[in-house]
């Protein structure tokens, strides 16, 4: 008697008969329900996730940064942990030098900018309706000053009525202001030993993976690491030479709050896209105050920079690791930042790299087994997983 033939579906899915469907979709219904019923047990890992991601990110930024002039010195006959070790008293010296030239200097700028921010709105207010009065806008910029003047009383006035809920809020910035002294304490410590035993946490990964996927687990490493490193390395680096850039330009052509403009731009930088647009507002508002002439140069300089730090320093800086796309971006930074706040804006980018990552070695391997299942019926393609994709 003829052996009856599998279907291909039911094949690729890995069972013998239609039944073996039916059990994966009652099984899959009774797993989403069961997820929905229990979904609070997840609420902690959530939480783990938040606390923890931003000292490894910081550890895995110092490691990046540090290691090869760690492996440097060490190459030169300098034993490794006292390589390290110079090297944060480097660093940290550094940071007290600067921190004793230039925190007076980023102060007293940052409160003068602070007490003078409405007036900086106001005078940036009048300037447009100046510039709009003899124009069919005019009427449009009043509508819209108005709104604005109105959120912002609707704002005054939600905060005044719900005063609890400020000092939620003030409990909310503790909070963070704790968690990045955390991170700040805990991801040089993590570093450390990062950076002292670099193969250790690599070894312990392989060893605890079954040896079928072994070879599969150094790969998605080896990109792993190569890409995050690209990125956190070329991102540092990318916006320390934006701030220096900016401190000069804004320096050469004469502006106010030179310095902290400069800072926020370089920090802000970080956060693609988006960092770059929230440092340009204020600087436009205090160019408004100084002079319509000032406003040109600044508009000028501001986009110069952008146009020479976007052309000639991130493609040299940085590269094109990542391979995504503008529009993606700006997804993942809404998405990131609605699901983890401020630390999704921040490593939202490297996160979605590394799912991203996942997610195409998962798809290369649905495609090897559906070309062994439906092969007849037409191939896919490209389904190798190379490091020279990534």
């Amino acid at each position: 008697m003829e052996k009856k033939k599998r279907q291909p579906l039911i094949a690729f899915l890995g069972g013998k008969t239609s039944y073996y469907i039916v059990g994966l979709v009652v099984l899959l219904a009774l797993a989403i329900l069961l997820l929905q019923k229990v979904s609070f047990i997840f609420h902690p890992i959530v939480v783990i996730l938040q606390t923890i991601l931003p000292p490894v990110v910081f550890a895995l930024l110092l490691y990046y940064l540090l290691n090869p002039l760690v492996d440097f010195l060490n190459k030169h006959g300098v034993p490794r942990t006292l390589s390290i070790t110079l090297t944060y008293l480097v660093i940290f010296g550094l940071l007290i030098f600067g921190g004793f030239q230039l925190v007076p200097v980023i102060e007293d700028q940052s409160r003068d900018l602070a007490n003078n921010f409405p007036n900086l709105i106001n005078d940036f207010q009048k300037a447009i309706e100046n510039i709009l009065a003899n124009t069919p806008l005019k009427n449009w910029a009043e509508q819209a000053f108005e709104s604005v003047d109105e959120w912002w009383k609707d704002i005054a006035g939600i905060v005044g009525d719900n005063w609890q809920q400020g000092a939620q809020s003030l409990g909310n910035i503790f909070s963070a202001v704790s968690s990045v002294a955390i991170t700040l304490f805990t991801g040089p410590i993590i570093a450390f030993f990062l950076i002292k035993d670099p193969r250790k946490l690599y070894q312990a990964v392989i060893q605890i993976t079954p040896p079928k996927f072994r070879e599969d687990t150094k790969s998605l490493i080896k990109i792993a690491n190569q890409q995050l490193g690209a990125f956190l390395k070329g991102q540092v680096i990318a916006s320390l030479l934006l701030g220096l850039i900016y401190w000069g330009v804004f320096l050469l052509i004469g502006m106010e709050y030179s310095t902290v403009l400069a800072l926020a731009a370089g920090i802000l930088s970080i956060i693609p896209y988006v960092g770059a647009f929230l440092a340009f507002i204020p600087g436009l508002f205090i160019a408004f105050q100084i002079s319509t002439f000032m406003v040109v140069k600044f508009v000028i300089a501001w986009f110069a920079v952008q146009l020479l730090h976007g052309d000639l320093v991130v493609p040299r800086v940085m590269g094109d690791r990542l391979k995504i796309h503008p529009v993606t971006i700006l997804v993942v930074l809404l998405v990131m930042g609605d699901l983890l706040g401020v630390v999704g804006v921040i490593f939202g980018i490297p996160i979605y790299s590394m799912v991203k990552l996942v997610v195409v070695f998962v798809f290369r391997k649905f495609k090897q087994r559906y070309n062994r299942y439906f092969g007849d019926e037409g191939e896919y393609q490209e389904t190798k997983f190379s490091e020279d994709d990534y």
